[in-house]
């Protein structure tokens, strides 16, 4: 368990500056709609026709703004559990909200039609 711990402690600057980046790519891209270099990272353009109207706007609005909240609140509490010893409540949710993050930038790369090489 130790070991574990020493890896998350060294994966949080990488953590940081992917949340950063992606959360800065996000704003740029999905809700001011302006061209950044940020583009080069490319963006994900969901297939949700699949889903009911509701589910495509709890998708869309739920779990992409729990998205970017989470995002945030990694921004915030990351230099904090950085300044910490311990195994804190703070950084059980932040392992919570990056294991979020993983599981929904993943669900929106494989809901990406130019993705569909990755599925087959």
């Amino acid at each position: 368990m130790r070991k574990l711990f020493k890896i998350w402690r060294a994966f949080l600057p990488f953590l940081f500056v992917f949340v950063l980046v992606h959360l800065l790519k996000d704003i740029t891209q999905d809700i001011l709609r302006v061209k950044s270099p940020l583009d080069i990272f490319g963006d994900a353009k969901e297939d949700l026709s699949d889903l009911p109207v509701v589910g495509q706007k709890l998708y869309l609005y739920g779990l992409g703004g729990l998205s970017v909240l989470a995002e945030m609140f990694l921004l915030i509490s990351i230099p904090i559990i950085r300044k910490r010893s311990g195994f804190s409540k703070l950084e059980k949710v932040a392992v919570v909200a990056t294991i979020f993050l993983l599981t929904f930038f993943t669900t929106a790369i494989l809901l990406d039609p130019s993705n569909s090489n990755i599925i087959k």
